[in-house]
This record gives C-alpha cells, sequence and structure tokens, in this order.
C-alpha cells in the first residue's frame, strides 16, 4: 500500500522552515504541580528531571555532561558526571519522572504529569534517553537555564500577568514566504520583563489549510480516488492523522514560537483552521461541495465520509499536540476551568460541537457544553474568584450585524456564520450572555471574553438592561503573525462596530445588551498582555495591553492600554 505522506523533503512540499523534531511544551500548572508535553526526535525511553536551580553554570556546556542517577539512601539521586574529567555532581532536590517509551503510534509524544513541587519557584528542566546504542548524546532536551524552564502559582498572589494570542499562520496565502516571526519573540521578551505566568491560546494555532503549498485539503483533493481505492477503511484515519500532524510539526518547528511555548505554561482552544477553515458552519449541500474541484466532481457519500473521517483525524491529532498538556477532561470533551491565582477561567470549545444544522440554541456550544458552563458560573469557585475570564475563541461582539448577516463577501458565508452575531446564532448567544450577566451581578464582579479568530485587535464594553451596573467586556487579540495585506485589513477594521445594541430573534423582545467599542481597532499583527491587580481602592483591575506590530519592518509596538474594573 502507498503511504500517501503528505510532507515531502523534495521540491513537492517542502517546508520554508525545520519541521518541529524534539521540543518541550509546558502545560497545565497548579502552584504544586505541572504538565509537560514532549515530543522526541525518535523513539525511545526517556525520563525527564525538573530542578529549581540551573543543572549548569553559565559557562558550562551540557554536551560536556552525561545524565546518571543512583540509589543514595534509599531515595534516587540525580547526578551530572563530565565526559572529559569524570566529575560527578549531584544535583540536589532534582524531580525525576517514571521512564516512558515514545513511540511511533503516539508520534513520539508523552506527558508527564509532575507533582510535589513548590509554590512561585522557577524549575528548570531536561530530558534524556536511557537506550544508548544508537545516540550520540543521552540529552533529548538539553539543560538550558533560558528556555527550558517555568514558574509555578504563587501561592498567594496580588499581581497577575499573563499572554494572549491566536491566529498563528507565519506563511503569506499563495507563497511560503516567512513573515512576522518576530512577533513571538516580542512575545516572549514582554512576558520575560513584565513577570508573565503562562499563556491563553485561544485557536488557530496552526492552519491546516492556510497555505495553498501545504493545505491537506488541497492534498486531499488531489489523491481522492487513489486513496479511496488503496487505503482501506479501517486505516484511512490513521493516515490522516499523519497529515495533521505534518501541519503541527510545519508550523511549530519555528525557533522563535517553540521558546514561547518551552517557559510559560500555555492553555490552548482549537479553533476551525485546526480542522478546516468554517468548520461546522456548513449546511448539508455546502458540505457535499467542500471536497469538490473542477476536475472531480460528484460521489456526494464518499465526500461526506472522508469529511468525517478528516475531521475525527483532527480531533485526534488535537488532543495530542494540544489538549493533552490542558487540565484533564472526559473523553471527547474539550471545554475545561482553570483557576490562577485569584482569577477563574472557563474555556469553551466553539468547534468540536459546532453544526449549522441543528437547532437555533444549541448550534455552537451543544447543550451539555451550555449547562457545564453555567454550572461553573454558579460554582464555589467563581464566588471566591476575584476576576472572572471565558475564552470564546469567536468573540461575543465585533462586526457590524448587517455584514455578518445580509452580506456574503466573496463567498465567506461560513465566515459569517462563526459569528455569534450570525442571525443563526443569537438565541444560543443570548442565553450565553444572559448567564454571564447574572452571575457577574450576582458574585458583584466584572466578567471578561476573550477571544481571537477575527484578524484585527479590538475591545468592547457590554451592559445589559436588567444589570445596568453590570460590566462585561469583549477583549480580542488576532493575529500574531497571519499575513493580512493592508486593504483586506483595513477593510475588516472598517465593520467593526463602535456602539449599538445586539439584535435579538424576532420571537423575543426588544435587545438587551448594549455595546462600546473602547479603542481604535487593531489592524496590524498583535498580541495582549493582561495584567489583574488590586488598586489603592482595594478593588481588582484589568489592564490590557495590546502590541502590534510597526510598520518599520520587525519591529512591534504597544499600541493600547486600557483599564477596566
Amino acid at each position: 500500500m502507498k503511504t500517501f505522506h503528505f510532507y515531502d523533503r523534495g521540491s513537492d512540499r517542502p517546508w520554508i522552515n525545520p519541521m518541529l523534531t524534539n521540543a518541550v511544551i509546558v502545560g497545565h500548572t497548579t502552584a504544586t504541580s505541572t504538565k509537560l508535553w514532549m515530543r522526541a526526535y525518535q523513539p525511545n525511553s526517556y525520563r525527564m528531571v525538573i530542578c529549581p536551580e540551573p543543572f549548569l553554570g553559565p559557562d558550562e556546556v551540557a554536551t560536556d555532561w552525561n545524565p546518571e542517577t543512583k540509589i543514595k539512601k534509599g531515595k534516587e539521586i540525580f547526578l551530572l558526571k563530565n565526559i572529559h574529567s569524570g566529575e560527578k555532581r549531584e544535583i540536589a532536590n532534582a524531580v525525576l519522572t517514571d521512564k516512558a517509551d515514545l513511540v511511533f503510534g503516539q508520534d513520539i509524544t508523552k506527558v508527564w504529569e509532575i507533582d510535589g513541587l513548590k509554590p512561585g519557584q522557577r524549575y528548570y528542566y531536561a530530558a534524556f534517553a536511557l537506550d544508548l546504542a544508537a545516540r550520540k548524546t543521552p540529552w533529548e532536551i538539553v539543560p538550558d537555564n533560558k528556555v527550558n524552564r517555568f514558574r509555578t502559582q504563587s501561592g498567594s498572589q496580588e499581581s497577575m500577568t499573563f499572554g494572549l494570542f491566536s491566529c498563528h499562520m507565519p506563511y503569506r496565502k499563495n507563497s511560503f514566504d516567512l513573515v512576522n516571526i518576530h512577533m513571538w519573540d516580542r512575545f516572549g521578551d514582554e512576558l520575560e520583563q513584565r513577570n508573565g505566568e503562562f499563556i491563553l491560546g485561544v485557536g488557530d494555532q496552526v492552519y491546516v489549510d492556510g497555505n495553498s503549498n501545504v493545505s491537506i485539503w488541497e492534498w486531499l483533493k488531489k489523491i481522492r480516488k487513489e486513496f479511496m481505492q488503496e487505503v482501506k477503511p479501517e486505516d484511512r484515519v490513521e493516515v490522516m492523522r499523519s497529515w495533521y500532524r505534518d501541519i503541527y510539526r510545519g508550523y511549530w518547528g519555528h525557533r522563535q514560537l517553540r521558546n514561547v511555548f518551552s517557559r510559560f505554561p500555555i492553555y490552548m482552544m482549537w479553533d476551525d483552521h485546526e480542522i478546516l477553515d468554517g468548520w461546522g458552519s456548513y449546511d448539508a449541500k455546502e458540505r457535499r461541495n467542500l471536497l469538490d474541484s473542477w476536475w472531480d466532481w460528484g460521489d456526494d457519500d464518499e465526500k461526506l465520509l472522508l469529511l468525517n473521517q478528516m475531521y475525527e483525524a483532527a480531533k485526534l491529532t488535537y488532543h495530542e499536540y494540544e489538549h493533552s498538556h490542558n487540565p484533564e477532561t472526559p473523553a471527547n470533551q474539550f471545554d475545561y476551568a482553570f483557576t490562577w491565582g485569584t482569577a477563574a477561567f472557563y474555556v469553551l470549545d466553539m468547534r468540536g460541537q459546532r453544526d449549522y444544522t441543528r437547532a437555533t440554541d444549541d448550534r455552537i456550544l451543544g447543550q451539555a457544553q451550555m449547562q457545564r458552563f453555567k454550572d461553573w458560573l454558579g460554582s464555589k469557585t467563581v464566588k471566591n474568584a476575584e476576576s472572572i475570564f471565558v475564552v470564546s475563541p469567536v468573540p461575543v461582539v465585533h462586526a457590524m450585524s448587517f455584514v455578518v448577516n445580509y452580506l456574503d463577501i466573496l463567498g465567506v458565508a461560513d465566515d459569517m456564520r462563526d459569528e455569534w452575531e450570525h442571525e443563526s446564532n443569537w438565541v444560543e448567544r443570548d442565553v450565553l450572555l444572559d448567564a454571564a450577566f447574572a452571575a457577574a451581578k450576582a458574585q458583584g464582579k466584572s466578567l471578561y471574553f476573550l477571544s481571537g479568530d477575527v484578524h484585527i485587535g479590538a475591545a468592547f464594553r457590554m451592559t445589559h438592561k436588567k444589570y445596568p451596573d453590570t460590566r462585561i467586556y469583549q477583549l480580542t487579540s488576532s493575529a500574531i503573525t497571519y499575513d493580512l495585506p493592508w486593504a483586506k485589513a483595513s477593510a475588516l477594521a472598517l465593520i467593526v462596530r463602535d456602539k449599538g445594541l445586539l439584535q435579538r430573534d424576532a420571537e423575543h423582545s426588544e435587545p438587551n445588551v448594549a455595546f462600546q467599542l473602547l479603542m481604535e481597532p487593531c489592524k496590524t499583527n498583535n498580541f495582549a498582555v493582561i495584567n489583574v491587580q488590586r488598586n489603592d481602592q482595594g478593588q481588582t483591575e484589568v489592564r490590557w495591553d495590546l502590541y502590534g506590530s510597526a510598520e518599520q519592518r520587525a519591529t512591534v509596538t504597544k499600541l493600547e492600554r486600557l483599564v477596566l474594573i
């Protein structure tokens, strides 16, 4: 059987950058634990070691030292042995993980959950292989004091700073030119300088269909007939997974991105481009047409089958590369909650359950997820929190209603239906907002929606006529690297609404929610740094700093600071 490899090291589908081989992502972190996700270069048995002090001095080279372990007084001890002098150095307070076999079946990936850490402590980490038969060095992730480190949550916290980004596609759409990758360097620098503690990646961390050179959906169209003939039905999802994995390895192969992921805990949620542009926002006819091309029409049943198999492959790969290092959830549930310091977070999954053909109150989140969200809003966690954040990958308020509902701009109906403001989503959006306002009112706190997706940075304040003294904010950062031509960016900025009312379904009364734009929309690549702290009056302030690309090449500037209460 042919392998149907998507990635080609030759000239057919080469990546402009080295692909991700061995790397670590710091995941969900508490005051006493963390998750460390690793991908290795090749299958082997591996262990990780975590230490509150740097392993090496500033002038020492990791490859001059080999890792060793020994039992001392009934306890396993970690040592470094100099390959030149034979000197051995015991590393105090090192924590060793259990051995794990990383194999091709899991794309040579593994998530270690490490407990027994101390609050507010910086830790350094490395990884080493146990079978050295075919290796020059045992180190898989070398000790590096600058990038291989993280900090646990502080036990008591008066201030908290975290980053927000979305939409990572550092290539031009129809050519393989690398663009905007400097945004990651500045993102990491700002978080480092401001003692940033973690990051939210709120959608489109990769683009499976963004660049024509490496679109796995164009690839499927090209090979569809041969693929169906030669690949057994039970093997198709696994072959498709190899394509999705290649996308992650390509998009995450950049040193600048990996340096950020390796030193700040990151919480992720997928959006459509981890699956397919507009996933869940098509009607039945449009779904049947998604795999059509000018040379290949018909076979609707076969194409729908392939769509479903591609979704299953996307879901498994998303779990493998992104969700596995988020907080633990039951099988087939991707929405999740976590706390950091005195703040409570809920991250909504707007793609895993989305179906435009379902009932109007059940198209985006699904009834089970909506109930989990409502339960969380009423929980002790939210009651005890000083600030409440909700990740909605697509903004709750953003574009002008008439554009979303009555203009099919250049055939992007699915993009319009993605919006909460699309009339097909009004009923469900009102349920979401009514629940959020009621909870914020009951707790006497503001609530903040955090979003990406729209390739524009913006901030809104919302009010509800039933809760006139309660404030909900919409804060959007998009995109960190996606290359948006200036003319298109300007057009997208023009459709951002400055104030008004959120329309409701005809069966309901007058609109309940009013909104107001708080800043000039950002048309350039951007990321946000958010700080939460108490002011002199004892109130909790949220400071929203948006950083965008400057006109000068490869530079970034702070565009806006908003202080929200």
